[in-house]
């Protein structure tokens, strides 16, 4: 690990500036519309949370690195619903405070929403409990070779790679890259695509993308907010098939173990 990595004040004076950011905003929110004070609290939080990253791990991808020290799906999926909710949810709250609206913060999150961040908070859990038990079982080791050959061949710096079980990792935490999100995670499969991240990957962008509309749509509108946009059941049956597939082809073997 790139052991020059450390917390400076200039994090924290970026975390406290971000934070009086949208205390601002919510002065003047009546200022400009809220379609416009959603997206900056938007930005706002997103800003917040690479700098977190940053000042942790040295890489702006900090926040969506996990003990592999490479991208995780299951934590940008996380953060992408939890950014999405919580900046609609302060959003409003902000709104309806300016506008003197009587219990300002009783805004319903429906029943769906629920179930969607539980959906996803499974995964990030689900995940490393999976590969911690992976982590018990040992390669062959001409597999790991013939691994690391081939992701040599593809411009991968397999000299800053190592293995944990079966689970392949960086050693250091700027080597990561975006192809994490596509890729298998053991000796068997880091080489190649992983179809089930391809679609839970596509699965939860279309659903946030729309997801993110209907908060636009419901921001454009008048009148106090009390209760966030609901997906639909068959979106969240959706998303809960995609998540456990997701998880069952995580937990399935991929590499030749030593007896």
């Amino acid at each position: 690990m790139n052991t020059n990595v450390k917390w400076t004040r200039n994090h924290t004076f970026a975390h406290i500036a971000l934070i009086l950011a949208v205390i601002v905003l919510g002065l003047f929110i009546t200022s400009i519309s809220r379609l416009w004070a959603w997206m900056i609290t938007l930005f706002l939080m997103v800003a917040y949370i690479f700098v977190a990253g940053h000042g942790i791990t040295g890489s702006l991808k900090g926040t969506l690195l996990d003990e592999r020290f490479k991208i995780s799906l299951s934590r940008l999926q996380t953060l992408l619903w939890t950014i999405l909710i919580l900046s609609a949810f302060v959003t409003a709250s902000l709104y309806n405070i300016s506008q003197s609206v009587g219990d300002p913060l009783s805004i319903t999150i429906p029943q769906e929403l629920w179930l969607t961040l539980g959906i996803s908070l499974t995964s990030l859990v689900g995940s490393p409990l999976i590969k911690s038990n992976k982590r018990k079982s040992q390669a062959r080791q001409e597999q790991w070779m013939r691994t690391r050959d081939v992701m040599g061949k593809q411009g991968m710096d397999v000299n800053q790679m190592d293995a944990e079980g079966v689970i392949v990792v960086n050693k250091n935490p700027q080597k990561a890259e975006w192809s994490d999100l596509f890729k298998g995670e053991e000796i068997g499969n880091a080489a190649i695509l992983d179809l089930s991240k391809i679609q839970m990957f596509f699965f939860t962008v279309s659903l946030v993308l729309a997801y993110a509309f209907a908060i636009g749509y419901m921001m454009n509108g008048a009148g106090a907010i009390r209760e966030l946009p609901a997906l639909s059941q068959s979106q969240v049956a959706l998303l809960g098939i995609s998540h456990a597939g997701y998880l069952v082809n995580k937990a399935a073997p991929h590499t030749n173990t030593q007896a």
